[in-house]
């Protein structure tokens, strides 16, 4: 008896239970992709949605609990998570006033926002899928407007969303199932019972389907495919460049043949690469900026390679004493501003140096000061910080650096002239077989400057307006030996390697010393303060420093290369002629006169007193939410007690059982088609009383059935009578069993 109690509570509704799981599983990929996009969501705001789903699927376990009771339980249950999870603490307010219950209210309600938002706008849209999963026609449509949503997204961005279709199209096809099995209850309830009774008849066929179709699924070869997405297509036909193209899908001839990451090796470039999305490295930095690695000064005509004067360079040992600068330089009119960086390696990986910003000033501590320096050499010339071990590389590191003010008017006012001075060769070699045409090209692209600084910026915004990023150009076109003069002249497009080469080439042209660098762009972008404080919500209204401070994460697919060029008094200050991207240039700050302002009229002071009381503006929002969603209840309420909303229920529940006529004609119409197959024919002179008298005298065990269902349709067929379901579900049950007596 006891197991038979336990039997029926398992199995009482589940099909409502797992469309209720389905739903959740189906909503969770939503909170899947959010977490994708960075910044969209704090990861504390997708942690308390997905564990607000969770809550609401698991009060859809409980069996024979109305609709009202379970929806006040999942309220109280996800007020409950969030004081929880976010550590709520009652607060106690002394009453005197409506300002002190709304102040209580405040303090107590604001412990837990602007999170609990989020989780419940996510709980009324699990609501609003779990009704319309009712419907056949609305389980298609969410289907595919979220497929259509998940594949448009994956084209547009950087980030894989074919699991979620995958997981959006199992769950559609699994609501349809169970949509089907609450019609066959309501329609063919002996069935049912049959199937609740013996779930293995249906359960197992239907696994065994799932199984196979994965398996089959997991062991099939992967197959690239045929055609370039269309957007890709399209830009490519415009001739725009398209970063990320094709997500690692070649595009061109050309195959990638690589993945993207720091290179080891300079000395030939070019080719293709597939893009790696492997965590690198995580910075906790003061401002974003790139995170410099290595420079290079000879150029080969292929590619880069160690200077014979940077491979003698002396190097020094590191302590914790600021870091010594390039005595050769003059850098008496740099200004800088200091930034600190935490670095967090993701990988064990061994690197050549220490990445951080130009220029590192000092080292502060390796490893948590469990690793001393002894691993690490300095050397001024290059600004590098070389780590000489072949392992153990430092899992973490702290750096202050001191990153160059760009002083356009001071720049613009430095010499150019650095051919006679014979120190400065090593960062102005060329190749003699280097074709003329790249020296042409860079007098023509700067002859409307007259300053060293206004040509390299002329330099830089040529390559980035007139060659499209790819990370597969098509090496076929190249046929010039020169890696320059193939890029700038044939194959007209490329990816970083192609726009600094050629940038320091065409700059070293025109006699401006410059050299090769490498290391890794900014990552992906921080989270605004704003936004981590204050909620999603504090962005509207507020503009935030996108070069500032924040937890930047380090990709492979961020590895990168740039230029910089030398100027008197200022040192070496950074390019970025690579299309699409953007240097993260710290400029002077600038002081805003106002506009006629009196030279000595000063304002008096003014002491203002403010009491810091609560902003109760999100207070009255919700409250006016509430209460316009209270008469909105209240107006249905009477409504449906109205005479009118009766008359037309009534006229509803006419037309459906009009409905119910028509559908007992058809399953009469399929039952005397069947026959006719069955050799049970309907002679011209009979009517159909007489050719199914005929019919039971023929087979008398047809007779009960075939009285019964030709009562019903000689009812809804000429009488006025409307059919009810259950006359209906009678109707079904007769022709099932006069098929099967037919065989």
């Amino acid at each position: 008896m006891r197991n038979a109690i336990w039997k029926r509570v398992l199995l009482a509704d589940w099909p409502h239970r797992m469309t209720a799981i389905i739903t959740g599983l189906f909503l969770f990929q939503f909170v899947l992709w959010i977490q994708k996009e960075d910044g969209l969501w704090l990861p504390q705001t997708a942690s308390l949605v997905s564990a607000t789903l969770w809550i609401v699927v698991i009060t859809y376990m409980v069996p024979y609990f109305n609709q009202t009771g379970r929806t006040a339980i999942q309220f109280m249950l996800i007020i409950i998570l969030h004081g929880f999870a976010l550590g709520y603490t009652f607060t106690q307010v002394t009453f005197h006033s409506w300002k002190d219950i709304l102040k209580w209210v405040t303090l107590n309600v604001s412990q837990i926002e602007p999170y609990i938002w989020f989780s419940f706008s996510a709980w009324m849209v699990y609501l609003f899928v779990m009704w319309a999963v009712e419907s056949k026609f609305r389980i298609f449509v969410l289907m595919v407007a979220s497929v259509l949503f998940f594949a448009i997204r994956d084209s547009f961005s950087i980030i894989f969303l074919w699991q979620q279709v995958a997981i959006v199209l199992f769950c559609g096809f699994s609501l349809l199932m169970m949509r089907h099995f609450t019609n066959l209850r309501q329609r063919a309830p002996m069935i049912w019972e049959t199937i609740i009774e013996y779930p293995a008849s249906i359960g197992v066929p239907i696994l065994l389907i799932v199984v196979v179709t994965l398996t089959v699924g997991v062991i099939s070869p992967t197959v690239d495919p045929i055609l370039t997405d269309p957007y890709t297509a399209w830009k490519i036909s415009r001739g725009e460049s398209v970063p990320l193209l094709g997500k690692g899908i070649s595009t061109s001839a050309s195959t990638a043949d690589a993945s993207s990451g720091y290179s080891r090796d300079d000395s030939k470039l070019g080719g293709s690469f597939r893009y790696d999305y492997t965590p690198v490295m995580t910075v906790d930095t003061t401002k974003r900026t790139y995170f410099r690695g290595e420079t290079r000064s000879l150029y080969n005509g292929k590619g880069w390679e160690l200077s014979p004067a940077e491979k003698k360079l002396q190097l020094m040992k590191v302590n914790e004493n600021v870091l010594q600068k390039d005595r050769r330089l003059d850098q008496s009119l740099l200004t800088t501003k200091e930034v600190t960086q935490s670095v967090v390696m993701n990988r064990d990986e061994v690197f050549p140096v220490l990445f951080g910003g130009f220029a590192i000033d000092k080292i502060e501590e390796i490893n948590k000061g469990e690793n001393p320096f002894q691993q690490l050499l300095w050397s001024p010339r290059q600004a590098e910080l070389r780590f000489i071990d072949k392992e153990n590389y430092p899992k973490a590191y702290k750096i202050i650096t001191q990153e160059p003010i760009v002083d356009v008017p001071g720049l613009r006012e430095t010499k150019s002239d650095f051919v006679k001075q014979p120190e400065w060769n090593e960062y102005l070699q060329l190749p003699a077989e280097l074709p003329e045409r790249v020296k042409q090209l860079a007098i023509e692209i700067t002859k409307s400057a007259n300053n060293g600084y206004d040509k390299a910026k002329l330099i830089e915004k040529y390559l980035a307006e007139h060659y499209p990023y790819t990370n597969t150009p098509d090496e076929s076109k190249g046929k010039s030996k020169d890696f320059v003069d193939r890029f700038l002249f044939e194959i007209k497009q490329g990816y970083c390697d192609y726009y600094s080469t050629s940038m320091t080439v065409l700059t070293r042209s025109i006699g401006l010393p410059a050299r090769w660098v490498k290391g890794y762009s900014s990552g992906a972008s921080p989270i605004p303060e704003q936004i981590r404080e204050h909620g999603i919500m504090s962005q509207f209204g507020s503009e935030f420093d996108v070069d500032g401070a924040g937890t930047y994460t380090v990709r492979n697919s961020d590895a990168h290369s740039w230029v910089e060029v030398y100027f008197e008094g200022y040192g070496w200050i950074a390019f970025e002629p690579t299309s699409g991207f953007k240097l993260p240039t710290l400029f002077p700050e600038t002081k805003v006169e106002p506009a006629n302002a009196p030279a000595s009229s000063p304002l008096p002071a003014v002491r203002v007193e403010t009491e810091v009381t609560p902003s109760y503006t999100w207070l009255w929002l919700t409250l006016a939410g509430f209460f316009l969603l209270a008469v909105m209840s209240s107006a249905c309420i009477l409504l449906i007690r109205t005479a009118s909303w009766k008359a037309w229920r009534t006229r509803r529940k006419q037309a459906h059982a009009i409905n119910f006529n028509q559908k007992i004609i058809v399953e009469f119409e399929k039952l005397l088609r069947l026959s006719r197959r069955k050799g049970y024919t309907r002679l011209e002179h009979e009517t159909m009383r007489e050719a199914t008298n005929r019919w039971s005298k023929q087979s008398k065990w047809m007779k009960q059935e075939l009285e019964m269902v030709l009562l019903l349709f000689e009812r809804a067929k000429y009488s006025q009578v409307s059919s009810t379901e259950q006359e209906y579900l009678q109707v079904t049950q007769a022709v099932i069993k006069l098929k099967e007596q037919m065989k």
